[in-house]
């Protein structure tokens, strides 16, 4: 639930600071824009500690595209494009497929090469 947690929060982060990349003007949006930074990678950090590093960075850039392209979109007049749409349907089948493959971090395995095996020494 943790983990959950701070995918939210770091997802609302990276969308928050790749807005503000763009509309920043003055110091105090900028300060704000690079707090956003600290707390988005602070946050993946805490999770890569927990996850393997490949699939919180998938997640965590996963999410943060799509959100950012429906940031865009809804606030920025972005044209809708089939294509986008179509991309980023399969970057989010990806990160579904990555937290629910076998042998996913957090899903037991079932299968016999889950048992440790006996090393041979010299």
């Amino acid at each position: 639930m943790r983990i959950t947690l701070y995918f939210l929060i770091s997802t609302l982060c990276e969308i928050g600071w790749a807005t503000g990349l763009k509309v920043a003007d003055t110091p105090l949006e900028w300060a704000l824009t690079v707090l956003l930074v600290i707390i988005s990678l602070s946050l993946v950090t805490q999770i890569a500690r927990t996850l393997p590093a490949s699939t919180t960075y998938a997640i965590f850039v996963g999410l943060g595209t799509l959100g950012t392209v429906v940031t865009d979109l809804l606030f920025f007049e972005l044209e809708f494009q089939w294509s986008t749409l179509g991309f980023v349907v399969l970057m989010l089948i990806g990160i579904i497929v990555l937290k629910t493959a076998p042998g996913a971090p957090g899903r037991k395995r079932t299968h016999a090469s889950a048992t440790p095996q006996a090393t041979v020494s010299e």
